[in-house]
């Protein structure tokens, strides 16, 4: 049978101010993750997209364009910092990056290491360029933010996953001198985008408890990414969304104390347990299978979880943003991103949060 679809009646921009002020929407807000996976649909491959600001910001506006999802930017990626600090990348032309070996072999290099400078250092000066690029042409109907990559996991891309992992028991005191440096970095990467009047999110999948424990968690990650967090509350008055892929739920109470406005879950966790444990203090984002619904699913097992989010989504007393648990792969079809769109057009109709 066929459904219905209807067309949106508001632009991002509406929807989101309606959505924060409690009003009733005409549909959920809808803003998988996406970014350079998605640039081969509109013929711009990974190698050339991280090395143009002008490429940066065409797959964005082609993007938004397309799908008109509630949200539009470009971060610093998982390894964009670390690069700008010294570490070595490999940009194959179809995948995405990696790093080609740690740049920190000996903690008695580190005073070699220097904070990135966003304006001089890596690809940074590119990422902002191509941020002011995407707010000129597409600013006045959807939010332009970035994101960026939390320091425990910036930390790994400078150091090496394996090797901090054995920093944290063999010599923490070195790994903290570590941390504080990349945070270092990431607060003057936020300082520039805030001031040149852009959101900043996170995202620190090493900081996960499909990685750390929660006691490496407190000691290592939290009072590094609070930094951060504050950062931004300081310049945008509110606080940043928090992405951290694979196991959470031990630490989402830490998550929300470090003064969150925005939770991101992944797909392994469940949607609803984190609407009950602390959907009053947080606004929930994600929980739809990236790899196993978005990219093979069929348009019916992609509406069918969509549908479930929603529901799920619908009862959280400080909303629901319907998204991916993690980014969309390369080699998604297009049809199956435009068939999450309909199923929030569909399913997220008339959203508003529940009244509290």
């Amino acid at each position: 049978m066929e459904v219905l679809v209807s067309k949106d009646e508001m632009t991002s921009i509406e929807r989101m101010k309606a959505f924060e002020k409690g009003e009733e929407l005409d549909r959920v807000p809808c803003s998988p993750i996406m970014g350079e996976t998605c640039g081969p649909l509109f013929g711009i491959y990974p190698r050339e997209h991280n090395h143009s600001a002008e490429l940066m910001a065409k797959v964005e506006i082609e993007v938004y364009k397309a799908f008109k999802c509630d949200g539009a930017g470009i971060g610093t990626g998982l390894r964009g910092v670390a690069e700008a600090m010294g570490t070595e990348l490999v940009y194959p032309a179809d995948r995405v990056s990696y790093v080609k070996e740690p740049l920190l072999k000996c903690y008695d290099d580190l005073g070699k290491i220097k904070p990135a400078d966003p304006h001089k250092d890596g690809r940074l000066p590119l990422i902002l360029k191509a941020l002011r690029m995407i707010d000129e042409e597409i600013g006045h109907e959807v939010g332009v933010s970035t994101d960026i990559a939390g320091p425990i996991s910036v930390a790994a891309a400078i150091r090496g996953t394996e090797n901090l992992m054995k920093d944290f028991k063999r010599c923490p005191e070195k790994a903290h001198e570590l941390l504080q440096l990349v945070t270092e970095s990431n607060l003057r990467f936020i300082d520039a985008a805030c001031e040149m009047g852009y959101g900043v999110g996170f995202s620190d999948p090493v900081a996960s408890s499909s990685m750390i424990s929660v006691k490496q968690f407190r000691e290592f990650a939290k009072p590094y990414l609070k930094q951060c967090i504050d950062r931004v509350a300081k310049w945008r008055g509110a606080g940043a969304l928090l992405h951290i892929c694979g196991k959470s739920k031990g630490i989402w109470n830490d998550m929300v104390e470090l003064g969150i406005s925005t939770l991101s879950i992944d797909n392994v966790e469940s949607l609803e347990e984190a609407r009950d444990m602390v959907g009053d203090r947080v606004c929930l984002v994600g929980n739809v299978k990236p790899v196993e619904t978005i990219k093979m699913g069929s348009k019916e097992e992609i509406y069918e979880e969509c549908r479930r989010c929603i529901e799920i989504g619908r009862e959280n007393p400080l909303g629901y943003v319907l998204s991916t648990g993690c980014q969309i792969p390369l080699e998604t079809p297009r049809e199956n991103i435009q068939a999450m769109v309909e199923a929030a057009r569909i399913y997220g109709k008339n959203y508003r949060k529940p009244r509290i």
